[in-house]
């Protein structure tokens, strides 16, 4: 698996000025303030902070960024504890009511435990997901395990999860497969935090609906007489855009299209913005211009509460 990795590494490391004036230019504007509009911040890969002014949580959230050297190499990979705290203190997510996982690789559950821990949040996900809640010494009462079809109620928001699928990131392969079936005891190694279940993430609110798809792959019809009026996508290792947009964004009839997943997850957060060389964010608004005029596609700010439902 290290060539395979290490090869993904070279193809993914870097960015240039053009593309991050793309990625600032196609940020989502302001809304005007309101104190019960359904606000997001994004925390970089596929991490979200998602709030209506009583209740909140998070997506995915990940901030322990160790460089790639360390990542190819196996080296443990502790999380980074007074980074996690910082950004809860940051969002104002102290009262976060629950932690939710879309799969259990390490740039998406690494840290989820530990906001857990730091919030008193549930952490919810997949049975490999428990078990990494489990070795960062989450108590069983802290934990909810769900599988495809399960909803799970937030305050005035419900979260269902949809069966999906990991795209194919690694040179035609599905990274570090498998099931975590013994829990993961921090620090571990980047390849100790298996894929698990993959699942997409429909959150609907009496204000809008949105889907939340950690990875760039999907199953056929996993959307079917499904809507939602934004999709957060994953587009790092991506396949192909258009199949990825007709397979999400259409069939949900989404109307604004929000990339994520394209930062260089091996930078720190307190530093510039570095786009992933692999993700081509110019090829994906390119292509989804063209696949569907009539969807609005925006990036969002590292860091920012964004009004998404007024």
């Amino acid at each position: 698996m290290k060539p395979i990795l290490l090869l993904l590494g070279f193809l993914f490391f870097g960015s240039c000025a053009t593309t991050i004036d793309l990625y600032k230019e196609k940020q989502l504007s302001a809304t005007m303030e309101s104190d019960n509009a359904v606000r997001v911040v994004w925390l970089g890969t596929a991490g979200l902070y998602v709030s209506d002014g009583e209740t909140s949580f998070f997506i995915d959230p990940f901030v322990s960024r160790h460089g790639l050297l360390k990542v190819l190499c196996g080296f443990p990979l502790p999380p980074m504890l007074p980074e996690i705290q910082a950004w809860v203190r940051q969002v104002d997510g102290a009262k976060a009511q629950a932690v939710i996982v879309s799969h259990s690789h390490y740039d998406h559950a690494l840290d989820a435990p530990f906001f857990a821990q730091t919030t008193g949040a549930i952490l919810v996900g997949s049975a490999s997901t428990a078990h990494i809640g489990l070795g960062a010494g989450l108590p069983e009462k802290q934990l909810q395990i769900v599988q495809p079809g399960s909803r799970f109620t937030c305050g005035r928001f419900e979260i269902t999860f949809i069966q999906s699928r990991h795209s194919k990131a690694a040179l035609g392969r599905i990274p570090w497969p498998g099931e975590i079936t013994s829990p993961v005891i921090p620090p571990a190694s980047a390849s100790d935090y298996r894929l698990g279940e993959a699942f997409a993430i429909r959150v609907t609110h009496p204000k809008g609906s949105f889907v939340h798809l950690g990875s760039a792959g999907f199953v056929e019809k996993m959307f079917a007489d499904m809507q939602a009026d934004a999709l957060f996508v994953s587009i790092a290792g991506r396949e192909d855009t258009r199949e990825l947009l007709h397979h999400s964004a259409a069939t949900l009839q989404a109307k604004l299209v929000i990339p994520i997943h394209f930062d260089n997850f091996f930078k720190p957060l307190d530093q510039d913005m570095a786009i992933l060389w692999g993700a081509d964010l110019p090829e994906f608004f390119q292509t989804a211009g063209s696949f569907a005029p009539d969807i609005n596609v925006y990036t969002l700010p590292i860091g920012r509460s964004t009004v998404l439902f007024p």
